[in-house]
């Protein structure tokens, strides 16, 4: 048997123990025979209270008989613990096809430990077979869309986790980046050519292909770097030529590149900060580019610039006061780089309350409510039962509830399948999917407006679709159920005027052959 979440094979079997648990004590004081001696009470005061007595008792008795044998067969096959459920027969099935055995989850060394095989009533476990049946196939008919959202909220959150690769890109900066642009902004050289092939915005980039091509060819590191060899003609002249410097001060281009016109080579600090990506996070982006057919050079440029904008230390990346002169463009660094830090810090926390996390969060835990509702369902099955004197009709409402449930599964692939595609059509190509704005930044070129769509998008899908759609299933099983107890009532009622007109017109006819 599949599930639909990973937690809900450990919060199934869990369930189950409990309703084992519970059936068994209410067997065991007797509670559960309880709607048993209500059909005999029932049947008594019937036949005692009843017009006709002698065919008063045997209609009662008929009738005792049936709910007897009615409430055996709850008791059969949607009551007694008959067949074992353990998680190892239980998998989860991803709407992509993955497998996954509960044994290989995080869940399994906290719940595993305290589960024992359970014991299911063959009636619902037969509810939970249909029911992840259907809600499976009508899940693989969807399809596996691409992750767009997932992948989005991770480029959002790379960052630079190695102090030495944070330390050299603010140097890069102060010694490379800061002098290059203020350089350009007084000279505003032709480089038509360039920002075509690049966009407008390339000078704001630290990889700038303008400055590549322009002044970080003239300007240098104004510190050894480490990794770079020691070159007397670039790094100067060293007064103790048997002990020279361990590295040399490459120039930004080849600092920026790795490849040095010398013959040096060196540590690029492009592919420095590429390599400080979340291991494995490069794959899923790069499915996502092939999807939009971008450039693999564009999105690499794209995560450089997300990574360094999501360092303190690459405040003077979109500082606009970065236009100054060569000689003073550097003194306010320590400054702007608190002023954007602090700025950064407000707009992040905006986003991480009020975007993507919260909003992917909805899509996280919905599965993992459906399994803890499921389990509370469950456990609670014996009480309904008994209280209902084991009638069919309670057992038919809460198996079309927990099939209801187990459909919601359905109603969140959807909403998610909806909300993947709702992200690539609202941005046709990679460089606004990863321009993208989040909800509330102003920074943005859109100010947020497709996020908070996007936001609105999400919350309504995920919560009101299944919401509504529980209301109608509902609201149409109560109407069901009304038109049933009429029908059953007008035939019972029918059947019983007819058969006190005939037995009245056999008296009377009895008694007009008496007086001949």
């Amino acid at each position: 048997m599949n599930v639909q979440h990973p937690l809900e094979a450990f919060t199934l079997v869990f369930a189950w123990m409990q309703y084992e648990t519970i059936w068994e004590v209410l067997t065991g004081t007797g509670i559960a025979y309880i709607p048993f001696l209500v059909f005999l009470v029932q049947a008594f005061s019937d036949a005692y209270t009843g017009m006709e007595a002698k065919a008063g008792s045997k209609r009662s008795v008929h009738a005792m008989e049936l709910r007897i044998a009615m409430a055996l067969s709850v008791v059969v096959l949607a009551a007694q613990p008959m067949i074992e459920l353990q998680t190892s027969v239980l998998e989860y099935e991803d709407p992509c096809g993955a497998n996954t055995d509960p044994a290989d989850t995080p869940y399994h060394d906290v719940f595993d430990q305290q589960l024992t095989p359970a014991q299911v009533p063959p009636w619902w476990y037969g509810t939970l077979a249909i029911g992840t049946g259907i809600t499976g196939a009508a899940i693989e008919q969807l399809g596996c869309p691409e992750d767009y959202v997932q992948t989005r909220l991770d480029f959002d959150r790379q960052r630079i986790n190695d102090e030495q690769v944070a330390a050299e890109v603010e140097q890069f900066v102060e010694d490379c980046f800061i002098p290059a642009r203020s350089r350009y902004q007084r000279e505003r050289p032709d480089v038509d050519p360039i920002l075509d092939d690049y966009g407008e915005d390339d000078p704001q980039y630290i990889g700038s292909y303008v400055y590549l091509n322009t002044y970080y060819q003239r300007y240098q590191a104004s510190q050894p770097v480490e990794g770079w060899p020691y070159e007397e003609q670039r790094s100067g002249a060293y007064y103790d030529d048997n002990h020279p410097p361990p590295h040399g001060r490459p120039y930004c281009h080849e600092w920026w590149t790795g490849n040095a016109d010398v013959g040096l080579d060196g540590p690029g600090l492009r592919e420095r900060i590429l390599e400080q990506m979340e291991p494995g996070f490069w794959d899923r982006l790069d499915e996502v580019r092939m999807a939009f057919g971008a450039d693999e050079q564009e999105v690499q440029d794209a995560m450089i610039q997300r990574i360094i904008q999501n360092e303190a230390s690459s405040a003077p990346i979109a500082s606009a006061d970065l236009v100054a002169t060569e000689e003073t463009a550097g003194q306010a660094l320590h400054e702007r780089v608190f002023s954007t830090a602090a700025v950064g810090l407000g707009t992040a926390w905006y986003d991480m309350v009020e975007h993507g996390p919260m909003m992917y969060t909805i899509r996280s835990v919905a599965p993992m409510i459906q399994a803890f509702l499921l389990m509370g369902i469950i456990m609670l099955l014996p009480f309904l039962l008994i209280v209902s004197l084991y009638s069919w009709q309670t057992v038919f409402v809460a198996t079309f509830g927990i099939v209801l449930i187990k459909v919601w599964d359905y109603l969140w692939s959807v909403s998610i399948w909806l909300e993947e595609n709702m992200v690539k059509a609202m941005h046709p190509d990679m460089t606004s999917y990863l321009g993208a704005s989040t909800v509330g930044n102003l920074t943005s070129p859109d100010g947020g407006t497709q996020g908070t769509m996007l936001m609105i998008i999400t919350g309504l899908l995920h919560i009101g679709l299944p919401l509504i759609f529980t209301t109608l299933m509902g609201w149409g099983g109560y109407k069901a159920l009304n038109q049933i107890n009429a029908a059953s009532s007008s035939t019972t009622g029918s059947v019983q005027n007819a058969g006190t007109r005939s037995g009245q017109g056999a008296i009377n006819e009895g008694r007009k052959q008496a007086n001949i």
